[in-house]
């Protein structure tokens, strides 16, 4: 996140740039902050700030951040770019870490001003096509900006990574997934347990953290978990007070693995008697934050440090390292890190959103400032050359709404999941994740693999071309590949290669046949599938 390739007298510069927007200098600036905070609150910003800048790597704490946000009225998440610390990295992060139990992601975009790559629909897209190269169907346009692109209010959805361990909803979620919840369903009746066609799919809150599970109705107010892997309802618990339902499962990203790796065990987790969730409300000061989220998280302190380190080898820093000596000590203290690179560790770590670990340190964004740093100030990506462009991209954007794919999936998915967009190379496994590694599969009403049932897109990595032996895999363990055949058909499913044949096998339970190809001659392998967005199949 440290922005290391700035030389330290050019941000010391681009600091003094943008105080004098707002007709500050530092001396005045640092004067004010005497004022209002005292001169020995860590709110003062010091008169060598300049200075500290050009002759060390030393940034400003979070507290004085927050000053130079309030006396600015710039938004912290801008002072926070200028140094090097881009918060919509902690989603990027979060999403890419190994979990062993499920964990709530934090969705926010916290730089509502960044310019998004955006496309524009050609014409001529036949949407009853079974299966086709989204490169065929979208083009690149001009860039938007990311507020363009929220929704207008308050997202009703939640966003979760399936954790290894948890195995309610499997084969139906796999483990490592991303999945959607909708908030809005969260008071939804369940059914009778002797009903077994509701096949909807919970996220329940319970006293060690989260869980995606059947749910099923046993008396009144008590449930109990529904697995397919088990036959009958187990783990009977008080809803509200020892399970608490966030929602319902609407959407997954299911992520495959380029190598087959053998499954972990079922195991069956059920609620301590008297165990009650604190209110959905409650406020919890940063140590006890940090203590849940830990336990949540399934980590002890020696795993959470080794969690730390390869964070900090991602981002190349060795400040964003915590040893677990550390970490323990911040379960007892009430006053945040000093320095942001701990903080924003703290929140990968433990999936906390900056704005819950803010308030639970004490410190409040409400008196910050609102206003985005202008772009020439402050390091932006995909920025367009001229204003020109973004007028065109806003005609462009009218226009989309009348194109069939654009408007299918908004209608679909109802809001644009733009956290992830900087972690797709390394979710899907392809390095130079663009347009073309990514096909439309929505059509194919009979797909081959019950992995594609009312899948929409899917991510293919055209590395992996050659498929690997499935002899000894279960169905449910071997890849995926996407086919081209001669006729200009695609086809995707499990594939073998032997003696120069390719042999597309449809899972057991498909009403077909396998189908024999000359391998480069009468279809050829475009890849393997890495990812599969997807809705579960109660919808």
């Amino acid at each position: 996140m440290p922005e290391m390739d700035v030389p330290a007298k050019r941000l010391a510069e681009r600091v003094r740039q943008i105080l004098a927007s707002r007709g500050l200098s530092l001396y005045q600036l640092s004067e004010r902050s005497a004022e209002i905070f005292g001169s020995s609150s860590p709110f003062f910003v010091s008169r060598n700030l300049y200075y500290n800048l050009a002759v060390s790597s030393l940034r400003p704490g979070i507290h004085e951040l927050l000053a130079l946000s309030r006396l600015t009225n710039y938004r912290l998440s801008d002072w926070l770019a200028v140094f090097g610390f881009n918060l919509d990295r902690i989603a990027e992060l979060e999403a890419l870490l190994p979990r062993k139990r499920t964990s709530l992601l934090d969705s926010s975009v916290y730089d509502g001003e960044a310019w998004i790559p955006w496309f524009a629909e050609k014409t001529g897209f036949d949407s009853q096509s079974a299966i086709t190269p989204l490169g065929q169907i979208l083009t690149p346009s001009a860039p938007v900006r990311a507020r363009e692109l929220l929704p207008p209010e308050e997202s009703r959805f939640l966003y979760a990574k399936v954790g290894q361990e948890d195995l309610l909803a499997f084969p139906e979620l796999r483990p490592g997934s991303i999945v959607r919840i909708d908030r809005r369903r969260s008071q939804e009746e369940l059914y009778p347990a002797k009903n077994s066609t509701d096949r909807r799919i919970f996220l329940v809150e319970h006293e060690f953290g989260f869980a995606s599970s059947g749910l099923s109705a046993v008396g009144k107010g008590r449930g109990a978990f529904r697995s397919p892997q088990v036959p009958f309802p187990f783990g009977e618990f008080a809803l509200e007070k020892e399970i608490r339902i966030l929602g319902v499962i609407d959407r997954e990203i299911r992520f495959l693995p380029q190598r087959s790796r053998t499954p972990p065990r079922f195991a069956v987790w059920t609620p301590r008697r008297q165990q009650r969730l604190p209110a959905p409300d409650s406020r919890r000061n940063l140590a006890q934050l940090l203590r849940s989220s830990r336990v949540g998280a399934g980590l002890s302190f020696r795993e959470a440090s080794q969690l730390t380190r390869s964070i900090a080898e991602r981002l190349a820093d060795p400040l964003y390292f915590t040893a677990a000596s550390t970490l323990s000590d911040y379960e007892t203290l009430s006053a945040p890190p000093r320095h942001v690179q701990k903080i924003l560790t703290l929140c990968v770590l433990y999936t906390i959103s900056f704005r819950d670990f803010l308030r639970s340190s004490g410190l409040s964004l409400s008196e910050s400032g609102v206003e985005p740093i202008p772009d020439e100030s402050i390091p932006r990506e995909a920025r367009p050359a001229k204003r020109k462009a973004v007028t065109a991209n806003r005609e462009e954007l009218s226009r989309e709404q009348k194109d069939d794919l654009l408007r299918m999936l908004h209608r679909r998915w109802q809001e644009v999941p733009l956290f992830l967009r900087k972690s797709l190379k390394d979710l899907t496994g392809i390095a130079n994740f663009s347009l073309s590694d990514v096909y439309w599969v929505g059509a194919d009403a009979n797909p081959l693999h019950p992995f594609l049932e009312n899948a929409e897109l899917v991510a293919v990595n055209r590395r992996f071309r050659i498929p690997v032996p499935g002899r000894r895999m279960s169905s449910a363990e071997q890849p995926l590949y996407l086919l081209l055949v001669r006729d200009g058909r695609y086809l995707c499913g499990a594939c073998t290669l032997d003696q120069g044949l390719v042999t597309v096998h449809p899972y057991p339970d498909r009403p077909f046949r396998p189908r024999r190809f000359q391998n480069g001659v009468e279809a050829e392998v475009i890849g393997q599938v890495s990812a599969i967005l997807r809705r579960p199949v109660a919808f």
